[in-house]
């Protein structure tokens, strides 16, 4: 009689720890501009904890989430196959969604499918990484161009945002490097986990380089592989060793949580599992608390945990029919309080003490990710990417009177 594989939650954790850095990063950005504005010269503060935590954030945790992606695509025909439905399609229904997100923000929006809007360049750059890797591991030279075309990246000028072809072509060596990475090469890295001197020591150095990186580096927005050297006022030299170095770093944090992550089951498990609905409506948040003028302050931060405490409670609660209607009831609040004015002094109110505003940030961050981690968004991703496929009962009456006699 056969054994039953037991499941190795570590990949799934190590997805969740990816996914909640991602609105600390987002909410590092926004609290570290409100404070500066208020407080310091107007320049980001990358000297502080805002700049480790976001240059740390940014210089691993795309590239391990692409390097993710990657190692479970040893399969070319079946990553095509499901390259259209697992990102294609997400990626036109919230780029048509965002476009209304952004007229209400703005008054006006302008609805392109080639120009990826807010965060959704990660979509597009996945479903072009997995529908043509079946035609480009054809190429046995794929891996060094891949490394070629990392660097490339950063010397042309004016990528703009036209297809995110600034990070498609920096992020790409990242997957390849997880497509190209073997169970039995993944296992020969994690034996760094039997010596903890080693993995004392890589993690030290690793965080040394945050901290050049804070006092010497780049402006925080060369993080983000977008755009070329030119946008930052470098040289092509110094944009060819920071990417060098970047690609060096990264690949020592893979290295390093692939060894200290457990694999047993656990709420960051969980949150690895359901990566997506965190990553897609966290944004809608993000935007709403920067371009209303809250950002990481009192107001915001309160409003932020109170739906996150909602989150909370609708997973132990597993009540969605109650959840809903407490969502409606505080969104209802928190518009009529915005709308009368009385806390529109409070607004960008941002404490003078760094410690207390860390925490309000990355508390607030916090809750973000656990807000949109409930069984609620969950199925609200599902419906918006999947439709009538969660709706048995839908799909059957759209089939007709004759549907359950064929079934």
């Amino acid at each position: 009689m056969g054994t039953t594989k037991a499941r190795d939650y570590m990949f799934d954790t190590f997805r969740g720890l990816l996914m909640l850095s991602i609105p600390m990063s987002h909410f590092t950005k926004m609290t570290g501009n409100l404070y500066s504005d208020l407080y310091l010269n107007g320049a980001f503060p990358k000297d502080s904890l805002f700049g480790f935590v976001y240059i740390t954030i940014n210089v691993f945790v795309m590239q391990a989430f692409m390097f993710l992606s990657g190692f479970f695509s040893k399969k070319p025909e079946r990553a095509r196959e499901t390259a259209w439905s697992t990102f294609m399609w997400p990626y036109l229904v919230f780029t048509f969604l965002y476009f209304f997100v952004r007229w209400a923000f703005f008054g006006s929006a302008h609805l392109t499918f080639l120009s990826p809007p807010f965060a959704l360049w990660f979509l597009w750059a996945l479903f072009f990484y997995r529908f043509f890797l079946k035609d480009m591991v054809k190429f046995k030279w794929l891996l060094p161009v891949g490394i070629i075309l990392y660097f490339v990246a950063g010397m042309v000028q004016d990528w703009g945002d036209f297809l995110a072809l600034g990070r498609v072509l920096s992020y790409f060596v990242f997957f390849l490097f997880g497509y190209y990475c073997s169970k039995e090469r993944l296992a020969w890295f994690q034996q760094l986990k039997k010596s903890k001197v080693a993995l004392v020591i890589l993690a030290a150095v690793l965080v040394a380089c945050s901290i050049l990186l804070c006092k010497f580096g780049p402006s925080v927005g060369w993080y983000l592989l977008r755009e070329s050297y030119h946008s930052y006022d470098m040289q092509i030299w110094q944009d060819v060793l920071l990417r060098l170095m970047i690609l060096i770093v990264s690949t020592g944090w893979i290295v390093l949580m692939i060894n200290i992550i457990p694999s047993k089951k656990g709420f960051l498990a969980y949150v690895g599992a359901n990566t997506m609905p965190i990553y897609m409506f966290h944004l809608t948040l993000r935007y709403v608390i920067e371009f209303k003028g809250l950002y990481v302050g009192f107001v915001a931060c309160l409003v932020v945990a109170w739906f996150g405490l909602l989150g909370v409670i609708h997973m132990k609660w597993k009540n969605t029919a109650g959840y809903i209607t407490l969502i409606i009831i505080s969104i209802v609040a928190a518009v009529g309080l915005f709308a009368s004015g009385i806390l529109k002094s409070w607004y960008g109110l941002c404490p003078h003490s760094m410690v207390l505003t860390y925490i309000l940030c990355y508390g607030g961050a916090l809750m973000a990710g656990i807000a949109f981690v409930s069984p609620f968004w969950i199925k609200l991703y599902d419906f918006l990417v999947d439709g009538t496929n969660k709706l048995p009962k839908l799909t059957r009456w759209l089939k007709g009177p004759g549907y359950e006699a064929e079934e």
